[in-house]
């Protein structure tokens, strides 16, 4: 398994510095919608344009960001 870190980016940055271990990189992907997801759920005044999970494998470097939408809007991910 590979570790994997979801950093909170946008109006409000917070780094993971600890991370998750993930089989794939399609399974990081999922984790970080589910995040997103979640903040756009349970934190709405942070479901804006620009704020996002942005996800880095280990050496570092983004793969993926999930956008961090309003309950019910739905879960797209660029």
């Amino acid at each position: 398994m590979k570790r994997f870190f979801f950093d909170l980016s946008g109006d409000l940055s917070a780094h993971d510095y600890v991370g998750h271990n993930c089989a794939s990189s399609q399974e990081a992907k999922r984790h970080a919608s589910f995040i997103a997801q979640r903040i756009g759920a349970e934190q709405v005044s942070l479901a804006r344009p620009g704020n996002y999970i942005s996800v880095r494998d280990e050496d570092g470097v983004e793969i993926f960001k999930a956008p961090i939408i309003p309950s019910g809007a739905g879960n797209a991910a660029k």
